[in-house]
């Protein structure tokens, strides 16, 4: 990570600055859709870019008998995840001030999260290759992206925004922000209101939006970018999970083996044309992804990846949508 990102965030600690805001449960709340067994007893757990720890707090408190590392660096960030991690009584997790690639923990992880923080490193393979030598031989790693089609309107905001704001001005940038009417709504990653439940404050409000519009690094992605990233950095699997997209958050069913509901999404379901779907079922993995992301054009995407025996540990939905890992294998 960058200095200047750095210092962005210890302006604007993401994802909340205020001391007594509540937990974030979604990933906690989630795990279930992604594990088949999501006992995480005696499981060492590993949140590299944690911020102000709203999200790993709530998933340490919801796992008593696992243990819980999160990295950030920034320092102010830190700071309001340990007074969080008291206030809750949660005593299962440590705070590490560094930034990836350059800090070297000297631990292996059985569970890897990473949501949010790949694409504002200048070198995102740089990070994906810290993330899995810090994976254990029978580790899971997920993750979360933003996806350049639903963010190509924000990138284009963002653009206009550091053309009109003072250089290395953040309070400048956010008030540049405000006068040209921009502001990021949580509905464009699906959340209605807030991830507590509740509408964002302004001090909340105004870190998403130094966040989305001010940010000096950001690099979507796709998921056809995803084998070549992974290509050689010594995982078994590499699998779709996730899109987010405007009103909608839908966990990927390639198969359709998960109950019919609002949940779950299989690329043939976004077609009317009986030949349409036809023509879709009989493509590859990652071709079905794709048209699955030109259709929706989602905003954010989460992938999961692992070695050994990780694999086994997933829902069947993650078996069946497993991607190519090398790029040069082309779609399958």
């Amino acid at each position: 990570m960058t200095t200047e990102v750095a210092r962005l965030y210890e302006d604007f600690p993401f994802p909340c600055p205020e001391r007594d805001s509540g937990l974030i449960g979604v990933v906690a709340d989630e795990l279930p859709l992604v594990l088949g067994d999501t006992a995480l007893d005696g499981c060492r757990v590993l949140d590299a870019g944690c911020g102000t720890g709203h999200t790993l707090v709530a998933l340490a408190q919801r796992h008593p008998g696992a243990r819980f590392t999160g990295v950030d660096a920034c320092r102010r960030s830190l700071d309001l995840a340990r007074g969080l991690a008291e206030r809750h009584g949660v005593d299962n997790v440590d705070f590490v001030h560094g930034a990836m690639p350059q800090l070297d923990l000297e631990t292996r992880f059985d569970l890897v999260v990473c949501f949010g923080v790949l694409h504002h490193l200048p070198d995102p393979r740089a990070g994906l290759r810290w993330l899995t030598e810090h994976l254990g031989s029978d580790g899971l790693l997920h993750l979360w992206l933003y996806h350049a089609l639903g963010e190509h309107g924000r990138m284009l905001d963002r653009e206009l925004v550091r053309l009109l704001a003072p250089a290395d001005d953040t309070a400048a940038g956010l008030e540049t922000v405000r006068m040209l009417g921009l502001s990021l709504p949580l509905a464009e990653y699906g959340f209605p209101a807030g991830w507590t439940g509740t509408a964002l404050t302004q001090a909340e409000q105004d870190v998403f939006d130094v966040d989305a519009y001010l940010n000096p690094v950001v690099q979507p992605m796709r998921f056809g970018d995803l084998p070549e990233l992974f290509d050689g950095l010594g995982v078994d699997w590499l699998a779709a999970d996730r899109v987010y997209y405007r009103d909608g958050v839908k966990f990927i069913d390639l198969d359709g083996l998960e109950p019919d509901s609002d949940l779950f999404v299989r690329p043939e379901s976004l077609f009317d044309s009986a030949p349409l779907r036809r023509r879709l079922s009989a493509l590859g993995n990652l071709d079905r992804v794709r048209a699955l992301e030109l259709r929706l054009r989602p905003t954010g995407f989460r992938v999961l990846a692992g070695r050994g025996v990780s694999l086994d540990r997933c829902v069947p939905r993650i078996k069946a949508n497993l991607l190519p890992l090398d790029h040069r294998a082309g779609s399958r």
